[in-house]
């Protein structure tokens, strides 16, 4: 709980300094690749998913802005368990997805260029929780799904669900037209997703955003 309201502390000072300066609102579009990385990734492969949101940008000179809002953000990745020790299931493929409401903290750098748009490039931190997700275990022609984020029993074994914070580092470029922006952006977690695992989320958006 503490976090979610340093969270919305954060989105209450943006907005509160929105209100004194000219800003941009915009809707945002992303679709892209997300995976594991980390010492206990393994074979983990990636996985299509997208995510939504909306954003605002607040001028703090010519050249420099403050970017942040609010995404519905969807990660997960798949890969090869194996559950010999739960009912003898042996190797069995596994995707897991993670939906989170996310917030970037981002200083965006405006480039002019000769033609009529600007190159953005954007860089910060991102503060995540997970809502919601499921983990599809697929055993021969059967496909049992479990919550991502909820404790899970198979048989007589546990599964712990994963972590529901996350947080870490975004990156990324865009051509800011008058009207639209396309990117691309790279999030790379810097927090376990569970604690008896050391793999980190990691995701590539293509994005597109209709400003206000």
């Amino acid at each position: 709980m503490k976090r979610i309201a340093c969270i919305v502390a954060c989105l209450f000072t943006v907005l509160t300094m929105a209100a004194q300066t000219k800003v941009t609102w915009s809707m945002k579009l992303g679709l892209g690749m997300s995976t594991w990385m980390g010492k206990d990734a393994g074979d983990s492969s990636p996985l299509f998913n997208q995510k939504v949101g909306v954003g605002i940008d607040v001028p703090l000179s010519g050249l420099v802005s403050f970017q942040t809002g609010l995404n519905w953000v969807s990660k997960g990745a798949g890969m090869d368990a194996d559950l010999s020790g739960v009912d003898n299931l042996g190797i069995v493929n596994v995707h897991v997805n993670q939906n989170y409401f996310e917030m970037p903290l981002l200083a965006a750098f405006h480039v002019g260029t000769a033609s009529n748009f600007d190159m953005v490039f954007t860089a910060g931190p991102y503060l995540a929780y997970g809502v919601k997700g499921k983990r599809d275990i697929e055993v021969d022609d059967l496909t049992l799904s479990y919550n991502t984020f909820g404790d899970s029993e198979i048989g007589n074994v546990i599964l712990p669900g994963l972590r529901r914070f996350d947080a870490g580092l975004v990156g990324g470029v865009a051509l800011d037209f008058p009207r639209w922006t396309v990117g691309l952006d790279g999030e790379f977690g810097l927090c376990k997703l569970a604690s008896y695992s050391k793999t980190r989320n990691l995701a590539f958006f293509f994005t597109a955003a209709y400003k206000f």
